[in-house]
């Protein structure tokens, strides 16, 4: 199993201090290069959380990613 570290609005707007509306316009643009790349999964309006490596190459930030990885931790 491949662990790729995501990023959901409500972390983005924790690590950064964006306001709700500019964290919602980095995972829209995050979801947007993501589907550009093939990846069609990320076309769906209910996804809410996107690869960090995307966020960061947008906001020229190093962010940390979840410590979840779907719904489970990565703990066990």
């Amino acid at each position: 199993m491949i662990n790729i570290l995501t990023i959901c609005k409500k972390e983005l707007m924790l690590q950064t201090g964006f306001t709700d509306a500019v964290a919602g316009r980095v995972i829209r643009e995050a979801k947007k290069e993501m589907v550009a790349k093939g990846f069609n999964f990320y076309a769906n309006k209910r996804l809410g959380r996107v690869p960090v490596a995307v966020v960061n190459q947008i906001i020229a930030l190093e962010l940390q990613g979840s410590e979840f990885i779907g719904n489970v931790s990565q703990a066990r």
